[in-house]
């Protein structure tokens, strides 16, 4: 079964999509410019479009954060725009979305969530560039190095290789 894992902010949706934990595709779509939440959608579907996936999964709404470090503007903005554009990616392909805790999605994924002492992000940096070849989809920025929105596609790569079990 070929899973579709995203990682959505309001600026970037990352995605990857994997079948039996082999990564197939992945990548990231700018979203920034857009303010309408329809409009930011349309990006993500077209930039899906011809692209085969059976299920969706979504790490749950803030999920990650740790409070005190993010003003609360933030999160209800960031909450409300992956609950809307999540509502419209799931009438638009037909699937229901599977959310899931990044926590739990890392200790699956990993075997742990995280290490003492290391970020989550460049934990997951790590362990992502350990497991699988990412080098066909990095995207360098124009100082030639990795862009910062590669972060969201090691986020969605560990979405995409989630068992979801009932």
């Amino acid at each position: 079964m070929k899973s579709l894992g995203l990682d959505l902010s309001c600026t970037t949706c990352g995605f990857a999509i994997t079948e039996n934990k082999k990564l197939l595709d992945a990548g990231f779509f700018d979203i920034s410019k857009f303010e309408s939440y329809k409009d930011k959608s349309k990006i993500i579907i077209e930039g899906l479009g011809g692209k085969e996936f059976h299920q969706i999964i979504v790490e749950e709404t803030l999920s990650g954060f740790v409070f005190g470090k993010t003003s609360q503007q933030t999160l209800l903005k960031l909450a409300k725009n992956k609950a809307v554009i999540c509502y419209i990616l799931e009438e638009h392909f037909h699937l229901p979305i599977i959310y899931a805790n990044a926590t739990t999605m890392r200790k699956q994924l990993f075997g742990k969530s995280r290490i003492k002492g290391i970020k989550p992000k460049e934990y997951v940096k790590q362990q992502i560039e350990e497991k699988y070849d990412i080098t066909p989809w990095i995207k360098l920025n124009r100082n030639g190095v990795p862009d910062k929105r590669m972060e969201d596609v090691y986020d969605a790569i560990v979405a995409s290789c989630y068992i979801y079990s009932t």
